[in-house]
Protein backbone atom coordinates (compact mmCIF):
# COMPACT_ATOMS: atom_id res chain seq x y z
CA UNK A 1 0.00 0.00 0.00
CA UNK A 2 2.76 2.45 0.80
CA UNK A 3 4.47 2.38 -3.26
CA UNK A 4 0.46 2.89 -4.14
CA UNK A 5 0.34 6.00 -2.47
CA UNK A 6 3.36 7.36 -3.31
CA UNK A 7 2.47 6.67 -6.50
CA UNK A 8 -0.66 8.14 -6.16
CA UNK A 9 0.70 11.62 -4.83
CA UNK A 10 3.42 12.19 -7.50
CA UNK A 11 0.42 11.91 -10.01
CA UNK A 12 -1.79 14.18 -8.34
CA UNK A 13 0.74 16.70 -6.91
CA UNK A 14 3.58 16.72 -9.33
CA UNK A 15 6.25 15.84 -6.86
CA UNK A 16 9.52 16.43 -7.41
CA UNK A 17 10.18 12.87 -7.73
CA UNK A 18 8.41 12.07 -10.10
CA UNK A 19 8.91 15.49 -12.59
CA UNK A 20 11.23 13.64 -14.46
CA UNK A 21 8.90 10.94 -15.35
CA UNK A 22 6.23 13.24 -16.58
CA UNK A 23 4.33 11.65 -19.49
CA UNK A 24 2.23 13.21 -21.88
CA UNK A 25 -1.26 14.54 -21.70
CA UNK A 26 -3.08 11.98 -23.01
CA UNK A 27 -1.30 9.14 -21.26
CA UNK A 28 -1.37 11.53 -17.51
CA UNK A 29 -5.65 11.34 -18.44
CA UNK A 30 -5.19 7.85 -18.49
CA UNK A 31 -3.45 7.79 -15.14
CA UNK A 32 -6.02 9.66 -13.83
CA UNK A 33 -9.01 7.38 -14.62
CA UNK A 34 -7.01 4.82 -13.63
CA UNK A 35 -5.90 6.75 -9.99
CA UNK A 36 -10.12 7.35 -9.72
CA UNK A 37 -10.69 3.59 -9.75
CA UNK A 38 -8.15 3.14 -7.73
CA UNK A 39 -9.42 5.73 -5.13
CA UNK A 40 -13.07 4.03 -5.23
CA UNK A 41 -12.07 0.59 -4.50
CA UNK A 42 -9.65 1.65 -1.24
CA UNK A 43 -12.90 3.27 -0.14
CA UNK A 44 -14.99 -0.19 -0.82
CA UNK A 45 -12.18 -1.93 0.89
CA UNK A 46 -12.00 0.64 3.90
CA UNK A 47 -15.49 0.64 4.39
CA UNK A 48 -15.50 -3.34 4.39
CA UNK A 49 -12.73 -3.53 6.73
CA UNK A 50 -13.30 -0.84 8.81
CA UNK A 51 -15.40 -1.06 12.29
CA UNK A 52 -19.34 -0.99 11.47
CA UNK A 53 -22.08 0.90 13.41
CA UNK A 54 -24.94 -1.34 13.81
CA UNK A 55 -28.15 0.51 12.58
CA UNK A 56 -31.35 -0.47 14.01
CA UNK A 57 -33.36 -2.23 11.94
CA UNK A 58 -36.61 -0.35 10.70
CA UNK A 59 -39.69 -2.73 11.66
CA UNK A 60 -41.31 -2.59 8.57
CA UNK A 61 -45.35 -2.37 9.18
CA UNK A 62 -47.18 -4.99 8.00
CA UNK A 63 -49.94 -3.52 5.35
CA UNK A 64 -53.29 -5.86 5.89
CA UNK A 65 -55.52 -5.84 3.30
CA UNK A 66 -59.17 -6.10 4.40
CA UNK A 67 -61.34 -9.30 3.30
CA UNK A 68 -63.57 -7.49 0.94
CA UNK A 69 -60.64 -5.69 -1.12
CA UNK A 70 -58.16 -9.55 -1.49
CA UNK A 71 -57.86 -10.64 -4.60
CA UNK A 72 -58.08 -14.21 -4.82
CA UNK A 73 -55.36 -15.88 -5.43
CA UNK A 74 -57.76 -17.96 -8.20
CA UNK A 75 -60.12 -16.60 -9.22
CA UNK A 76 -63.02 -19.47 -9.73
CA UNK A 77 -64.07 -20.36 -13.01
CA UNK A 78 -67.82 -18.93 -14.27
CA UNK A 79 -70.18 -21.31 -13.32
CA UNK A 80 -72.68 -21.43 -16.73
CA UNK A 81 -76.13 -20.74 -15.98
CA UNK A 82 -78.90 -22.88 -14.74
CA UNK A 83 -80.53 -24.21 -17.25
CA UNK A 84 -84.49 -23.51 -17.05
CA UNK A 85 -86.44 -26.78 -16.01
CA UNK A 86 -89.75 -26.81 -18.26
CA UNK A 87 -92.97 -26.68 -16.87
CA UNK A 88 -94.31 -29.46 -16.38
CA UNK A 89 -96.45 -31.09 -19.32
CA UNK A 90 -100.27 -30.72 -18.41
CA UNK A 91 -101.42 -34.06 -17.37
CA UNK A 92 -105.66 -34.83 -19.05
CA UNK A 93 -107.71 -35.03 -16.33
CA UNK A 94 -108.51 -38.13 -14.77
CA UNK A 95 -111.11 -40.34 -16.41
CA UNK A 96 -114.33 -40.43 -14.30
CA UNK A 97 -114.12 -44.18 -12.63
CA UNK A 98 -117.31 -46.76 -14.45
CA UNK A 99 -120.09 -47.02 -12.51
CA UNK A 100 -119.86 -50.50 -10.64
CA UNK A 101 -122.01 -52.72 -12.58
CA UNK A 102 -124.96 -54.10 -11.10
CA UNK A 103 -124.66 -57.80 -10.43
CA UNK A 104 -127.48 -59.57 -12.15
CA UNK A 105 -130.24 -61.18 -10.58
CA UNK A 106 -130.34 -64.77 -10.47
CA UNK A 107 -133.96 -65.94 -11.01
CA UNK A 108 -135.86 -66.62 -7.86
CA UNK A 109 -137.11 -70.06 -8.04
CA UNK A 110 -140.98 -69.85 -8.85
CA UNK A 111 -142.60 -72.27 -5.83
CA UNK A 112 -144.68 -75.20 -6.78
CA UNK A 113 -147.69 -73.79 -5.54
CA UNK A 114 -146.95 -70.99 -7.57
CA UNK A 115 -145.87 -72.88 -10.64
CA UNK A 116 -149.21 -74.95 -10.43
CA UNK A 117 -151.56 -71.89 -10.06
CA UNK A 118 -150.09 -69.96 -12.95
CA UNK A 119 -149.95 -73.24 -15.38
CA UNK A 120 -153.57 -73.82 -13.90
CA UNK A 121 -154.72 -69.73 -15.31
CA UNK A 122 -153.09 -70.49 -18.66
CA UNK A 123 -155.15 -73.49 -19.58
CA UNK A 124 -158.32 -71.35 -18.12
CA UNK A 125 -157.35 -68.39 -19.92
CA UNK A 126 -157.30 -70.88 -23.38
CA UNK A 127 -160.46 -71.80 -22.50
CA UNK A 128 -162.12 -68.41 -22.42
CA UNK A 129 -161.83 -67.89 -19.30
CA UNK A 130 -161.44 -64.04 -18.24
CA UNK A 131 -158.23 -62.89 -16.77
CA UNK A 132 -160.15 -60.11 -14.33
CA UNK A 133 -162.23 -62.72 -12.83
CA UNK A 134 -158.54 -65.08 -11.82
CA UNK A 135 -156.77 -63.63 -8.94
CA UNK A 136 -153.43 -65.55 -7.84
CA UNK A 137 -153.32 -64.17 -4.77
CA UNK A 138 -156.51 -65.20 -3.80
CA UNK A 139 -156.27 -68.98 -5.17
CA UNK A 140 -152.69 -69.33 -3.15
CA UNK A 141 -154.97 -68.14 0.17
CA UNK A 142 -157.23 -70.66 -0.74
CA UNK A 143 -154.72 -73.28 -1.29
CA UNK A 144 -152.95 -72.82 1.80
CA UNK A 145 -155.98 -72.42 4.39
CA UNK A 146 -157.98 -75.81 2.45
CA UNK A 147 -155.01 -78.14 2.07
CA UNK A 148 -152.08 -76.45 3.15
CA UNK A 149 -149.95 -77.16 -0.06
CA UNK A 150 -150.70 -80.85 -0.15
CA UNK A 151 -152.17 -82.30 -3.26
CA UNK A 152 -152.83 -85.77 -2.17
CA UNK A 153 -154.86 -84.39 0.81
CA UNK A 154 -158.53 -85.58 2.17
CA UNK A 155 -161.27 -84.52 4.20
CA UNK A 156 -162.80 -87.40 6.19
CA UNK A 157 -164.45 -85.83 8.93
CA UNK A 158 -166.27 -83.18 7.52
CA UNK A 159 -170.12 -83.29 6.35
CA UNK A 160 -169.44 -84.07 2.72
CA UNK A 161 -167.15 -86.82 3.92
CA UNK A 162 -170.18 -88.02 6.14
CA UNK A 163 -172.04 -87.85 2.86
CA UNK A 164 -169.76 -89.71 0.96
CA UNK A 165 -168.11 -87.23 -1.31
CA UNK A 166 -165.13 -85.72 0.97
CA UNK A 167 -163.18 -83.18 -0.07
CA UNK A 168 -159.97 -83.87 -2.20
CA UNK A 169 -157.13 -82.20 -3.46
CA UNK A 170 -155.30 -78.86 -3.26
CA UNK A 171 -158.22 -76.94 -3.21
CA UNK A 172 -160.75 -79.23 -1.52
CA UNK A 173 -163.32 -79.84 -3.77
CA UNK A 174 -165.85 -82.63 -3.99
CA UNK A 175 -165.79 -85.15 -6.87
CA UNK A 176 -169.09 -83.87 -8.32
CA UNK A 177 -167.85 -80.33 -8.04
CA UNK A 178 -164.94 -81.30 -9.87
CA UNK A 179 -166.83 -83.21 -12.56
CA UNK A 180 -168.69 -80.63 -12.76
CA UNK A 181 -166.35 -77.48 -13.90
CA UNK A 182 -163.01 -79.82 -14.85
CA UNK A 183 -161.73 -78.91 -18.63
CA UNK A 184 -161.26 -81.94 -20.99
CA UNK A 185 -157.64 -83.62 -20.77
CA UNK A 186 -157.88 -82.05 -17.00
CA UNK A 187 -159.87 -84.58 -15.18
CA UNK A 188 -157.57 -85.96 -12.06
CA UNK A 189 -158.82 -84.47 -9.03
CA UNK A 190 -155.65 -85.21 -7.18
CA UNK A 191 -153.44 -83.47 -9.96
CA UNK A 192 -152.67 -79.78 -8.65
CA UNK A 193 -153.49 -78.03 -11.61
CA UNK A 194 -156.65 -80.09 -12.56
CA UNK A 195 -157.83 -79.26 -9.06
CA UNK A 196 -156.81 -75.77 -9.21
CA UNK A 197 -159.05 -75.39 -12.49
CA UNK A 198 -161.70 -76.89 -11.25
CA UNK A 199 -162.22 -75.24 -7.93
CA UNK A 200 -160.96 -71.81 -9.56
CA UNK A 201 -164.01 -71.78 -11.92
CA UNK A 202 -166.46 -73.31 -9.80
CA UNK A 203 -165.59 -69.94 -7.38
CA UNK A 204 -166.41 -67.96 -10.38
CA UNK A 205 -169.21 -69.13 -11.27
CA UNK A 206 -170.52 -69.11 -7.29
CA UNK A 207 -169.26 -65.99 -6.34
CA UNK A 208 -168.13 -64.32 -9.60
CA UNK A 209 -164.73 -64.17 -9.05
CA UNK A 210 -161.90 -65.92 -7.07
CA UNK A 211 -161.37 -62.67 -5.09
CA UNK A 212 -164.66 -62.51 -3.82
CA UNK A 213 -165.09 -66.21 -1.83
CA UNK A 214 -165.80 -65.23 1.27
CA UNK A 215 -163.04 -66.98 3.04
CA UNK A 216 -160.57 -64.38 0.72
CA UNK A 217 -162.62 -61.12 1.00
CA UNK A 218 -162.77 -61.94 5.18
CA UNK A 219 -159.47 -62.17 5.96
CA UNK A 220 -158.71 -59.73 3.06
CA UNK A 221 -160.85 -57.26 5.46
CA UNK A 222 -159.21 -58.19 8.28
CA UNK A 223 -161.85 -61.24 9.52
CA UNK A 224 -161.00 -64.83 9.96
CA UNK A 225 -160.90 -67.39 6.90
CA UNK A 226 -164.26 -69.20 5.45
CA UNK A 227 -164.52 -72.61 3.99
CA UNK A 228 -166.33 -71.82 0.27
Amino acid sequence: MPNTASWLRAAFLGEKSDRQHRVAPKTRALQLGTAAAAFSVLGVVAGVGGPRTEQPAVETAAVVTPIDQAVPLHAPAPQPAPEAVPAPAEQPAPEAAPAPEKPVEEAKPVDQIGAWIDEAVQVMEQNGVSRDQIDTEAIRMIIMHESNGDPGATNNWDSNAAAGTPSIGLMQTIQPTFESFALPGHGDIYDPVDNIIAATRYAISRYGSVADVPGVSGVRSGGSYLGY
